[in-house]
């Protein structure tokens, strides 16, 4: 039955155009955590119970994965539990993001590198050159700085996902 429901969460996450790096990594998330309950002899069925999610947080801590880690699997958690809710496989929506996500304690967040605005300006001007950068690079840049893609996101973009007539980005499906 786990793999089952495991299987049809995958095929609503395809269904729902999400890009194969986020399945692949709700779908390995979602196994991890019931392949923990099995370690514990729950017989899951899809029932989603609180204490199962904080005892699956805790051994994360324990073990010592990073936050971010941690973060990450409580919101692949998180969408598997709203996904058997939506389906009629649990009675309640048992993860609280607010609740489960690891805080960072006061003063020891990591330093996150990101361009000054002067930085931003300088680069804005240097790719105004035809000679030194074509329009494609230009694109590029301009994607990456003014939208917030990851690097695969911006790999994966088609020309059969524009949408030419409301410059839009059209669905995948």
């Amino acid at each position: 039955m786990i793999n089952e429901l495991v299987q049809r969460f995958k095929i609503h996450l395809e269904e729902d155009g999400k890009s194969p790096k986020t399945i692949e990594s709700y779908v390995g998330d979602t196994a991890a955590s019931i392949a923990f309950l099995e370690g514990k002899e729950v017989d899951f069925n899809g029932e989603m119970k609180r204490f199962y999610i904080t005892s699956y947080r805790n051994y994360l801590i324990e073990k010592q994965y990073e936050l971010s880690t941690i973060n990450k699997k409580v919101n692949s958690i998180h969408s598997f539990n709203r996904y058997l809710f939506d389906n009629g496989y649990t009675k309640d929506v048992v993860v609280d993001i607010a609740k489960d996500r690891v805080k960072l304690a006061y003063g020891s967040e990591r330093q996150v590198e990101v361009l000054t605005d002067e930085q931003v300006e300088r680069i804005l001007f240097y790719i105004q050159n035809d000679e030194k950068v074509s329009k494609r690079n230009r694109m590029i840049i301009l994607l990456l700085l003014y939208t917030g893609l990851r690097v695969s996101e911006l790999c994966d973009i088609k020309v059969k996902y524009m949408d030419f007539l409301t410059s839009n980005l059209a669905s995948k499906s």
